[in-house]
């Protein structure tokens, strides 16, 4: 087994081998600037245009004119889901002034979506961020055309606070709006520079998790979660 996988390697080694220069010619000549957006404008605001393709996902945005109604609507999501522990970025990463404040008074218990240590050890962890029915986490991007969420995980920005809890909400804020998948590449590159292209997790979420079985019944909610909410802010 051992010497026929060692044959096929050596075999892809040597195809690689010999393709490599027409391939990285070809990479040359193909442009490397990604396209602003992909679909037709149909808003001037991009935050409608968000809006409008999240509704169609059977997602919900909620405008907030500033970060006091933005706690709000917050506040009334977790009232409604009965929430009381809810999984969060670091709270200075998420942006909204108040929210410590906000789940501090409401008796909700925070936690931080950071599972590490050994299998066992991770294993201890997990079952208590299983019962959170909800997870907050801002966004480093907002894809108007698509409703999508470009997040980009790291230190107090644990990719299990925007995955994990059947329901998610995502804080937004005016400035993170971009018009396609292009700019929101450009802006994470330029935040991040070459850390961004070591990095696994570049998370993309539009709308609630989706999966189908074989005879094509949709379930919701598999693999993420079963609602997104968007709060956006501005």
């Amino acid at each position: 087994m051992t010497n026929s996988r060692e044959r096929m390697i050596d075999r892809i080694r040597a195809g690689l081998r010999a393709t490599r220069p027409f391939l990285e010619t070809e990479s040359a000549r193909a442009s490397h600037t990604p396209p602003p957006f992909v679909h037709p404008i149909t808003h001037d605001d991009l935050a409608q245009q968000f809006a409008a393709e999240l509704t169609k996902l059977q997602a919900y945005p909620h405008f907030c004119a500033d970060d006091e109604a933005a706690l709000e609507v917050i506040a009334g999501l977790i009232e409604q889901y009965q929430a009381q522990e809810v999984i969060t970025w670091d709270f200075e990463r998420i942006n909204l002034p108040g929210l410590a404040e906000l789940l501090r008074q409401r008796g909700v218990t925070r936690l931080d979506g950071r599972i590490a240590g050994t299998p066992e050890q991770r294993a201890a962890l997990l079952p208590a961020h299983e019962r959170a029915p909800v997870c907050i986490a801002g966004v480093d991007a907002a894809i108007a055309e698509s409703a999508t969420l470009v997040i980009h995980s790291g230190a107090g920005r644990p990719r299990m606070a925007s995955l994990l809890a059947p329901v998610f909400i995502a804080v937004i804020h005016r400035e993170q709006f971009v018009r396609g998948l292009g700019e929101a590449i450009e802006r994470i590159k330029q935040t991040y520079g070459s850390v961004f292209a070591d990095a696994s997790a570049l998370t993309l979420i539009t709308g609630p998790s989706r999966t189908a079985d074989i005879e094509l019944t949709l379930t919701l909610g598999v693999h993420g979660p079963r609602e997104v909410h968007a709060v956006i802010i501005g």
